[in-house]
């Protein structure tokens, strides 16, 4: 009995080992997934044409496609950097409006997401961890529904700057991932108003990680 003990005591330490990670490992995950994004001002007003009476609508989150690839190195056993590029389908809506029909807002970006990964305790919770950083996106397009869809790419700023911070789960080269977008820069390019425009997500994408 105690040599059986200590052979699954063996085992179990050796597995633990196995799953730390390795210093200076290069490694690249593409990933897909959905995302659910809002702009920080929540009312809309909407003038009616008819008796001139202003219509409030509240915004609702907008779902979308997202999708794209994280390259990581591994600074030291636990905390590693990551640099990625995505794209995504944000914006927000406020859905059917009497009279109007659909009123949303699609943004389609490029994101470039730079992350420090913090790995809880790898002996113990193998494969799990915390990220934060920064992340800039460039508006490719934009895309406005008001009763009909048009293109409005120049009312909205080219550059986004928000800042991520989420938890990943890796097991048996399969990576999924949870993090928040918070945003800290005025999504609006139209002078006309007054408020600051931020936009905030929420990812959740499932990927595979290749070892370099």
């Amino acid at each position: 009995m105690k040599r059986i003990g200590f052979i699954w005591v063996f085992l179990v330490a050796f597995t633990m080992a196995k799953a730390q990670q390795e210093t200076g490992l290069w490694t690249l995950t593409p990933k897909v997934g959905v995302n659910s994004s809002k702009v920080s001002v929540n009312d809309l007003w909407v003038m009616m044409q008819d008796d001139n009476n202003e219509l409030r609508a509240s915004a609702k989150r907008r779902w979308g496609f997202v999708g794209g690839v994280d390259a990581e190195y591994q600074a030291w056993q636990q905390i590693g950097v990551s640099v990625g590029a995505f794209f995504s389908t944000e914006g927000y809506t406020y859905g059917d409006i009497k009279d109007i029909g659909k009123v949303s807002q699609s943004l389609y970006y490029l994101n470039v997401p730079v992350l420090v990964n913090f790995y809880i305790e790898p002996n113990i919770l193998p494969g799990l961890a915390l990220k934060a950083g920064i992340q800039v996106g460039y508006l490719l397009k934009g895309e406005s529904t008001f009763g009909s869809t048009e293109t409005n790419t120049g009312s909205y700023k080219r550059v986004n700057v928000s800042i991520p911070a989420g938890i990943s789960y890796s097991f048996r080269g399969f990576v999924a991932d949870l993090r928040y977008n918070i945003g800290i820069s005025n999504l609006c390019n139209m002078g006309v108003l007054d408020e600051s425009w931020k936009l905030n997500s929420l990812w959740l994408t499932l990927g595979y990680q290749f070892k370099l």
